[in-house]
């Protein structure tokens, strides 16, 4: 097999990632780095919070599903955009309750917190978006080395 055919196998078995998931995946892993410095302020008392505990584990899993669904969208599992999905219907009701209903109890939290999640919302937000562009379901229904098999 010469060069040139194995470039191009390797580009049959590998195609190239797209520009949609590339960012993202940027967009999801910057989400997942201001969830690990905001616990982290939290937890040295920085950023008030009434409860460590409940802090940590909420950052902790927060952290950990972002990193998980971002690696895995990487690897061109298109099932973890579903899951993904899942997740920002959660988070964004979550979100969007406090802001709609409990507006001054937002506005009680501290100014870095309130920045924190406006800033993830529109992160995910934007990494949600992209996920579903024709581009990126295009890439995604196809089959990736490391990577089971998805519907698109």
């Amino acid at each position: 097999m010469t060069y040139n055919n194995a470039l191009q196998a390797t580009r049959e078995t590998h195609p190239p990632q797209r520009v949609s998931v590339q960012r993202a995946v940027i967009c999801l892993w910057i989400s997942a780095g201001l969830t690990a410095v905001l616990t982290a302020l939290q937890l040295v008392d920085v950023i008030p919070t009434i409860d460590l505990g409940a802090t940590a584990a909420i950052g902790l899993v927060t952290f950990a599903l972002l990193a998980f669904v971002a690696e895995r969208i990487r690897a061109g599992n298109g099932r973890a955009r579903w899951l993904y999905l899942g997740l920002y219907i959660l988070g964004s009701f979550g979100f969007l309750s406090t802001v709609s209903f409990a507006l001054q109890a937002f506005l009680q939290l501290p100014i870095l917190l309130q920045a924190s999640c406006v800033l993830q919302f529109v992160l995910q937000t934007a990494a949600l978006a992209l996920l579903f562009t024709r581009e990126s379901r295009e890439w995604l229904a196809k089959p990736h080395a490391g990577s089971a098999p998805s519907a698109p």
